[in-house]
């Protein structure tokens, strides 16, 4: 069981169908190896990339919403403790 996306992963910001890291990372380990490059052509909130990233998997996410992108960066910047 994974329950729902815990407060603390939508501390940058909110989006309407977050889905949390443990699932993603569940469905990452399960279908690619180390190394792979993974495609999100809905990025949303960047779940995928940020569970690639904690999985040394490559990651490529397309959103047309710049709010989310910039969601995602945020994300990325507090799992990297770096700025883009």
């Amino acid at each position: 069981n994974i329950p729902t996306t815990p407060k603390r992963e939508k501390k940058e910001g909110k989006h309407p169908t977050q889905k949390p890291i443990e699932l993603l990372k569940r469905i990452i380990l399960s279908s690619t190896k180390e190394d792979s490059l993974v495609l999100d052509p809905f990025n949303g909130s960047g779940t995928t990339g940020i569970a690639c990233k904690m999985l040394n998997r490559s990651y490529l996410g397309i959103d047309n919403d710049l709010e989310y992108l910039n969601l995602t960066k945020k994300r990325y910047e507090v799992l990297t403790n770096e700025k883009f």
